[in-house]
């Protein structure tokens, strides 16, 4: 039988880890607005889909690179990504892009993003989308 109290702080270091990760896993928010107007400039920011490669494929934002919220450290740093560019981060809801956000800030990324609404409030506001066909 498992005693609750002996698992007590584990639970909730657990909850507080991901309540952590979910805030503050971006440094700060980025329009759906303002994001569409810096990819119509010269030097649009690294925009990233931390999705699955089905969502992904499914629908993105313009422009978008696949990399998993889980691998989004070494895909970035495989790229040759400089930590101080910009990146802007998303998923469907949040969450995936706020763990993806927490590491990149806690590996020294100083200009990370997250798309406000993430892909769901793009895709309701009928943002232009790319499709993957196979």
């Amino acid at each position: 039988m498992i005693s609750l109290p002996r698992y007590r702080s584990r639970i909730f270091s657990a909850l507080f880890l991901v309540m952590l990760i979910t805030t503050v896993g971006c440094a700060a928010g980025i329009t759906r607005d303002e994001l569409l107007r810096q990819l119509q400039t010269e030097n649009p920011p690294l925009v990233v889909d931390v999705r699955s490669q089905g969502e992904y494929d499914r629908d993105h934002v313009p422009g978008a690179v696949h990399i998993p919220f889980y691998s989004i450290r070494s895909g970035l740093s495989h790229a040759g990504f400089p930590k101080k560019d910009p990146v802007v981060l998303y998923c469907e809801h949040g969450p995936r892009a706020g763990i993806a956000g927490f590491t990149l800030f806690l590996f020294g990324y100083d200009n990370v993003y997250s798309l406000e609404g993430h892909m769901k409030g793009w895709r309701t506001m009928e943002y232009p989308i790319e499709i993957i066909t196979k």
